[in-house]
């Protein structure tokens, strides 16, 4: 019987530091959520590689077709979420699980006006004008009434435009002046490129960071960052970072859904240049929630940062790009009660 007892009470203690641990979590802020259906990202039948395991990236016949399925393998992939419903509802919860306490949400005007009701002041709605079919006009009218906060993610590469592009002129100047936070894709994107995109507009090239000099010495006031640092052009981003202090960049998917030795040589590259308050979290979650916890980790684990290297990345850099006021700050270092009894049962 003692031993019984001598039993429980180490799975009490257990459990209790394990919820203390949970409670005592910093606050994150990730810069980079997807609220976007399932029809985006291959109907929700394609599985996600996540950088913690093998990642191998398959050779294709040039005469077969270059599926997105067939192009990366990995043992354990992460499954999408069933329904656009268990999308939300499921990265809602990663977000409570995490202590994410706000999140850049990117998608349609009504699929963020959806989850930022549903899912409350944390989310921060992002709309994205690259296919430039919504005139400034109607964007300062939607800025001004509060229906999104931010634009982002503008994905210029996919499209095949250069950031200085005379047609995006009307929309950077118009985030310039009215102080609306811009994210601009510039990395990887899928695997396959423009093989497996199409219409193939998709260009390597244009992920290059040097082209955004003209755009902010245009733009100086412009609040930018470079969304997946402008992966794999590292040296190039430190060059523009060096030059330009008013870039930031976040490392999102590639925390997650790179191999994680590469997305660490890349971030320590960074760090070692001494830009560690400009980079920012980012999860880039589409649809597959648990690619929240893996890019967590990811950073939670890195052996090269500090413990304050990591809460900047985590929190103190984008409260800072985001002009998060000190009362906003105290109010995401303050732990939910319902939070915190939710932490104390698992």
């Amino acid at each position: 019987m003692s031993q019984v007892f001598a039993a429980l009470a180490m799975l009490l203690i257990s459990t209790q530091a394990v919820a203390q641990a949970t409670i005592k979590r910093w606050p994150i802020i990730d810069m980079h959520i997807h609220a976007e259906p399932l029809s985006e990202f291959g109907g929700g039948q394609l599985a996600a590689c996540s950088g913690d395991q093998r990642l191998i990236m398959q050779a294709i016949d040039p005469r077969a077709p270059a599926r997105p399925q067939d192009l990366m393998s990995c043992p354990k992939p992460i499954k999408a979420s069933a329904t656009d419903a268990k999308v939300m509802s499921e990265t809602l919860e990663m977000l409570r699980r995490y202590n994410i306490r706000r999140a850049i949400t990117m998608g349609s005007l009504e699929d963020v006006t959806t989850w930022a009701g549903v899912g409350g002041s944390g989310i921060i709605t992002g709309l994205n004008f690259s296919d430039r079919g919504t005139p400034p006009d109607e964007y300062r009218r939607l800025f001004a009434a509060g229906r999104f906060k931010m634009f982002g993610e503008i994905g210029l590469q996919y499209r095949g435009l250069r950031p200085s592009d005379p047609a995006l002129e009307p929309y950077f100047a118009l985030a310039e002046e009215l102080d609306i936070p811009v994210g601009i894709h510039m990395g990887e994107g899928p695997p396959g490129g423009a093989h497996v995109l199409g219409p193939a507009t998709y260009r390597v090239a244009l992920g290059s960071p040097l082209l955004l000099e003209e755009l902010i010495l245009r733009h100086p006031k412009l609040r930018l960052y470079v969304m997946h640092y402008g992966s794999p052009f590292v040296d190039e981003m430190i060059a523009m970072m060096y030059s330009h202090p008013n870039l930031y960049v976040d490392i999102a998917a590639n925390d997650w859904g790179f191999p994680r030795r590469q997305f660490y040589r890349a971030l320590e590259q960074m760090i070692d240049a001494g830009f560690e308050k400009r980079i920012m979290f980012g999860s880039d979650q589409m649809v597959w929630p648990a690619a929240i916890g893996k890019a967590v980790e990811t950073v939670a684990s890195a052996p090269f940062l500090s413990q304050s290297q990591k809460r900047d990345i985590f929190y103190n850099n984008a409260a800072r790009f985001l002009r998060l006021s000190q009362e906003e700050i105290a109010r995401d270092h303050a732990r939910d009660p319902a939070d915190i009894a939710r932490a104390a049962r698992r």
